[in-house]
This record gives structure tokens, C-alpha cells and sequence, in this order.
């Protein structure tokens, strides 16, 4: 009876885990990444980018402007003599004017090509510091994978202890029913098992709790999740390229750019231009002092020959900003390798631990099977053999944890 509530235990715990999304840390790692709400800002900032390419793309189109313009002015032009052959027209002190003008420019330098090169760096730049502010999530989500694994398995351990302590229940009350056992000897085992079941339950709840937090980071309301633990324990998944060093390439390229984009200072810019409308008086011609349209063409340049050094000492910035972008990139490269560092020494820690645990878990079973005789024969004690029960399997249970953290410690590095 007791084999067939076993088996049909064990089935069902592998249906529940079948049917339960089976996530192994990279997976979990690469779901966190994909749903974190900061991968929004890379759509926004491609919009942002399209619509800024789209007002460069104008520049180049005629520029239209609609004016007017009323006036009173407390003096105006006369002739300071009379005419006896012709009457003079007096120019009227309160002037009107309506006037349409269109430009089109010529030459510009070429600022447009630097203009549509600047406007795809700042979407790069905005998309790589966004990869770099999304690779965060990698390090809180193996941390709580890890941490997640470990309560699975000990829940796995537990859950073999309350098994052969079922089976041990099942020998010492077919003793007691024999009556070479007292009826002691079975409550303390029945005792033990509710220990360990209470403790079962104690990490279930834990690790419900944890997969909830998972759930969050992977954006996913439903926390019914199967950590798959690792089928080599001393292997790491493979390194990723840190988005850190596109970010400081993208930085050196903006600093360039600004260096490329201060010459056009030095270039003229040429644009040709049109004017037409109605004044009164005309405003070409003060004698024409009614409604009179009038209209100018022409072509104009500008060109500033001299900046007082303006260009040069922002060169001179640009540089210095491109030096401190190299000593961000040292400080990054140092941090990392002092993580690396710390990641290899807690790595061989724990392998270290591993090896005394195996030695531990190997003595411990051979001391709790010399134990199961003593018991049999009178001469150890319930109590004592399950002490000796409970030994075996806190040394189980640190041996887990001892791999799964020496596990985590390679998955840092892996991260590095």
C-alpha cells in the first residue's frame, strides 16, 4: 500500500512539474531582459529618430514666410525745396505693408550630412544605454534563480527523507504488531516524519514565494515555473558581449563627430531669396504713396571669417571628453576583473566544501546503515538512530547548497 501511494506521489509530482514551464537560468535571464519595460524606449526612440530625419529632410525645401506691417513714424523724407513745375506727393507718416517672403538655400556646407549622422548616433546611443541599463536585470535574476533552485531541491530532499522515513514506519510498527518494539519507537518515527513535512511545507512556501518575485522580473502573472537545474554543475553559460563597450565606442564617435561638425563655422553659407507684396507707400519707391506692390530677387552670403579661437578650445573640450570616456572604460575593465577575481575565489570555496561534503554524506550513510542493525538488535535507540537521520540529511542539504552557490559563482563569471 505504501509503494503504490509512493508511486502515484511520484507520478503526480512529475506530471505538476511537466505541465509547469520548465525555465532553465538563461532562459529566465534572457525572458527578464526581453519583457523589462525599458526595451519600450528603443520604439520611442526610433519614432523620435524617423520624425528628426524628416525635419532634416525639409531643409532643403523652400522656406516660406507671410508678413505685415503697420507703422506710424514721427518724420519723413521731403524734399527741402518746392517744385514750381510739379507737385510733390507727401510721404505719409503711417506706412502699411504686406509682404510674401521665399528662400531657398544654396550651400550650407554640408551640415545636413552631419545633421542625419548626429540624429542616428543619438538613437544608437539611446538604444546602447539602454542594453547596458537591461543587462542589470542579469545579475538580481541569477541570484534569485539560484536561490529559487536551492529551495527546489531541498524540497527534492526532503521529500526522499519523508519517504524512507515512511519506510522505517512501516518496519518498526510491523515490529511493534510483533512486539519486539514498543509502541514509543513508531510514535517517535511518525513524530520525525511530521518534522520533516512541517519543514517541507516551511520551504514550499519559500519557494512559491520566490517564484512569484521570478514571475515579476519575467513578466509573467502566472508563477506555476520549473527551475531546470544545470545538467553539469561545473559548467557556465556561455559570455555574453557587454553592451558596455558599444556604449563607449558610440561615445568616442560622438566626440568625433562634434570635432568633424566644427568646420562647418568655416564654410559660407549661401541661400537665394525673393520678396513680393503690397506697401503704402511703396517701400521701394516713398513717392508711389498708395497701395503699390512691389518685389525684390537676389542671392546672399554669410560667412564668419573669425571666432576668436571659439572653434579650437572646442576642440580642445571634445578631446578632453573623449579622454574621460577612456578612463570610464579602464574603470570598467578594472571592476570586472576584481569580479572575476572574487567570482573564481568563491567558486573554489565551495568546490573545496563539495569535496568534505561527499566525504561527510559518504561517512554519515555508512554510520546510519551500521545504525539501522543497532536498532534491530536493542542496542541504539530510536532517538539516536533518527539523530543520526537528521544528520545525514542537513549534510544533503549542505551539499546542495554548497553546489548550487558554487554554480552561482561561475554563472557571475559567465556575466563578466
Amino acid at each position: 500500500m505504501l509503494r503504490t501511494f509512493l508511486f502515484f506521489s511520484l507520478c503526480l509530482s512529475g506530471i505538476s512539474a511537466f505541465a509547469a514551464d520548465t525555465l532553465t537560468v538563461e532562459q529566465c535571464r534572457q525572458i527578464a531582459m526581453d519583457m523589462h519595460p525599458l526595451q519600450q524606449r528603443k520604439a520611442l526612440a526610433a519614432q523620435t529618430a524617423d520624425l528628426q530625419r524628416q525635419n532634416i529632410r525639409t531643409n532643403n525645401l523652400p522656406r516660406i514666410n507671410l508678413g505685415a506691417q503697420a507703422s506710424w513714424q514721427s518724420d519723413v523724407f521731403k524734399l527741402p525745396i518746392e517744385n514750381p513745375l510739379f507737385a510733390v506727393p507727401a510721404i505719409p507718416k503711417d506706412q502699411y505693408k504686406l509682404s510674401l517672403d521665399v528662400s531657398e538655400r544654396i550651400w550650407d556646407g554640408g551640415s545636413d550630412r552631419y545633421l542625419r549622422r548626429q540624429k542616428e548616433l543619438e538613437q544608437s546611443l539611446s538604444d546602447a544605454q539602454t542594453a547596458v541599463e537591461v543587462e542589470q536585470v542579469r545579475t538580481p535574476v541569477t541570484d534569485l534563480f539560484a536561490q529559487t533552485l536551492l529551495l527546489q531541491e531541498t524540497q527534492k530532499m526532503l521529500e526522499l527523507t519523508i519517504a524512507d522515513l515512511h519506510r522505517r514506519a512501516v518496519q518498526t510498527n510491523a515490529l511493534v504488531t510483533q512486539g519486539v518494539a514498543l509502541q514509543t519507537a513508531a510514535d517517535q518515527v511518525q513524530m520525525q516524519i511530521l518534522k520533516v513535512e512541517q519543514q517541507r511545507d516551511m520551504v514550499e512556501a519559500d519557494r512559491r514565494s520566490a517564484l512569484q518575485v521570478l514571475s515579476l522580473w519575467l513578466g509573467r502573472e502566472n508563477a506555476d515555473i520549473y527551475l531546470q537545474a544545470p545538467a553539469d554543475w561545473n559548467s557556465i553559460s556561455p559570455a555574453s558581449d557587454r553592451p558596455e563597450y558599444q556604449l563607449f565606442e558610440l561615445q568616442r564617435q560622438q566626440t568625433q563627430l562634434g570635432q568633424d561638425m566644427l568646420q562647418l563655422r568655416r564654410q559660407p553659407r549661401i541661400e537665394a531669396f525673393a520678396q513680393g507684396g503690397l506697401g503704402q507707400p511703396n517701400p521701394f519707391n516713398f513717392f508711389e504713396t498708395g497701395w503699390q506692390p512691389f518685389g525684390i530677387v537676389g542671392i546672399r552670403a554669410a560667412w564668419v571669417p573669425l571666432d576668436w579661437g571659439t572653434t579650437r578650445r572646442e576642440k580642445e573640450i571634445l578631446a578632453l571628453q573623449a579622454q574621460q570616456i577612456g578612463v570610464q572604460q579602464e574603470t570598467f575593465d578594472r571592476g570586472r576583473e576584481a569580479t572575476k577575481l572574487r567570482s573564481i575565489g568563491e567558486s573554489d570555496k565551495y568546490n573545496n566544501l563539495l569535496l568534505t561534503d561527499e566525504a561527510m554524506i559518504n561517512l554519515q550513510t555508512d554510520i546510519l546503515r551500521r545504525a539501522e542493525g543497532q536498532v534491530q538488535n536493542g542496542v541504539m535507540t530510536m532517538t539516536e538512530y533518527l539523530s543520526q537521520v537528521d544528520l545525514l540529511t542537513q549534510a544533503r542539504l549542505t551539499r546542495e547548497a554548497h553546489r548550487i552557490q558554487a554554480w552561482q559563482a561561475l554563472e557571475k563569471l559567465s556575466q563578466q
